[in-house]
């Protein structure tokens, strides 16, 4: 309740108990002063001498009248403390809005940031503890099964995270899919570090909704302060910095604040700035690493790998922006340019090559995404079969049903599909058989490893073996000298790439440009017609 409303219903309070006593005071004057003088018997006395005043009937109304009085006060004070309780419970309801969040009735942003700035007050003398709860692939639960059990997650994290911090904490939610969690103590002992190491384990059990059942990561960031100066924004801020070093590898993850990340967090917001920069400015472009075919030796096709051009003529590369893009739902966009630039090379080339680019988990929960592949292959004028999507293993595995649903849609577009990075991940048996993918691309961390480690040799063998038996092509990434194509072609490797052919490079030194997309482009070396035109 505001100390306005505390005040003056204080005040009233000790109006009406001073009254009371003032009343009482009175009374008793002038009962002793009746007392004194013997006034009732003169009241008498003065009635039988004028009797025609009818003053004794006027003595018993005024008798009866207190009485009533007295109901009439009773009743008016009965309504007046309904009253009060009617706006204290209004009060408390008023507070509870502007203090809790209505969907998951946890404490908001504006209740948690007074609350931590009371504790940092007294830092010094015991240190404050945050830790903050951002969920992953939240996005992609609203799109999957709609805003509703989106928000029913969101209701059942926030269950979770009060069951396992008790009394100990407060856990506030600051918006969106993000949760604070405020404790007072220490986050190194007992008990605020139990809560801490169980935090993961909430997530890793999936969240049954009506008719339902989802999985969703976390990145947890923790930061501890005891310096009583520090604002409660930049304490936070420490909180996030640490959550979203590991943002970009899914799941459930779990860091703590270390001096120095703020630098990180800097080239972070640097990257994110330049890339929607680039966007804008069409600076985002393909380059290009051949495919070849290892019985032959010729070009068949390549894989278009994005890179960013920087504002002072830098390049950055795909695992500087890649990760911020979609974190900052900026790969849709991203990928979009990269296709369209590509297929503007692409339509310049022999029928028979291709051209493979990499698809983000993010966007298999992309509705529209499918139609907007299209669009852009038919505005370039190249045909759907010359391009060759690929996903990753560990996109596959975080979400299946996104996935199927995904490449069912491209390939009845005549589009082709790559399971990518295979190996890496732990996709099953089952879900590769279900899946219509052409083709099955080796990681490239086994294929460096051949003829000096008998494992990867058997690892290479057996899953080629295994794509061949489901129809499926291969093709080995990360070939670096002959002994590797020697090797992958004795196994029956249909493709392969790698430095030993070419490193990714531009189409041409021409930008790829909308206005430019009836041109011809210049050859450059990043298209080679023979297997060794660019090592």
């Amino acid at each position: 309740m505001p100390q306005r409303v505390k005040e003056k219903i204080e005040s009233a309070s000790k109006h009406a108990r001073r009254d009371a006593v003032i009343i009482a005071v009175c009374s008793l004057v002038l009962f002793a002063a009746a007392v004194a003088t013997e006034a009732f018997e003169y009241i008498v006395y003065f009635s039988d001498t004028h009797e025609t005043w009818e003053i004794d009937e006027i003595l018993v109304v005024m008798m009866i009248l207190p009485v009533a009085m007295l109901i009439f006060m009773i009743r008016r004070a009965k309504e007046l403390r309904g009253v009060i309780k009617a706006r204290k419970a209004a009060e408390a309801a008023v507070e509870k809005i502007a203090l809790h969040d209505p969907l998951t009735g946890l404490a908001n942003r504006r209740k948690g940031m007074a609350h931590l700035k009371r504790l940092l007050q007294n830092a010094s003398t015991m240190p404050v503890t945050i830790i903050g709860v951002d969920l992953n692939r939240f996005k992609g639960v609203n799109d999957l099964h709609g805003h509703n059990a989106g928000d029913m997650l969101l209701v059942a994290v926030s269950e979770r995270l009060v069951d396992l911090v008790g009394d100990l904490g407060m856990v506030c939610r600051m918006g969106g899919d993000e949760f604070v969690v405020i404790f007072k103590g220490s986050a190194y002992h007992p008990p605020i570090s139990d809560v801490i190491n169980q935090l993961p384990g909430i997530f890793r059990t999936p969240f049954e909704l009506d008719h339902v059942v989802c999985s969703v990561g976390a990145s947890i960031g923790v930061s501890q302060t005891d310096d009583e100066h520090i604002g409660v924004e930049g304490f936070l801020s420490r909180a996030d910095i640490a959550m979203y070093r590991d943002k970009d590898k899914g799941g459930v993850s779990i860091s703590f604040y270390e001096p120095g990340m703020e630098e990180a967090a800097k080239r972070r917001a640097m990257i994110e700035s330049e890339l929607r920069s680039a966007l804008i400015d069409e600076r985002v472009e393909p380059y290009f690493q051949p495919i070849i075919d290892l019985e032959t030796g010729e070009v068949i096709g390549f894989e278009a790998l994005a890179r960013c051009r920087a504002s002072d003529g830098s390049l950055l590369m795909p695992d500087e922006f890649i990760p911020i893009a979609e974190q900052s739902g900026l790969i849709s966009r991203l990928f979009l340019q990269v296709l369209k630039k590509g297929c503007l090379v692409l339509r310049h080339k022999p029928p028979h090559m291709t051209m493979a680019i990499n698809l983000s988990s993010l966007q298999l929960s992309d509705d529209w995404l499918a139609e907007q592949i299209l669009a852009i292959l038919t505005e370039t004028g190249v045909a759907p079969g010359r391009l060759e999507v690929e996903i990753t293993e560990t996109a596959l595995v975080a979400n299946f049903e996104a996935a199927h649903a995904m490449v069912t849609k491209l390939k009845r577009q005549g589009i082709r599909i790559s399971l990518d990075d295979f190996g890496t991940g732990y996709s099953s048996l089952r879900h590769l058989s279900e899946l219509p993918f052409d083709k099955l691309k080796i990681d490239k961390s086994f294929v460096a490893r051949l003829g000096n480690d008998e494992a990867s040799d058997t690892i290479v063998r057996t899953v080629t073996t295994l794509a061949h038996n489901l129809g499926l092509k291969v093709t080995a990434e990360g070939i670096e000298d002959d002994a590797h194509v020697s090797f992958l072609q004795g196994i029956g490797c249909e493709y392969g790439q790698g430095f030993l052919y070419g490193r990714p490079a531009e189409a041409s030194r021409r930008r790829v440009t909308e206005d430019a997309a009836n041109e011809d482009y210049e050859e450059a070396e990043a298209f080679p017609t023979s297997s060794r035109g660019t090592a």
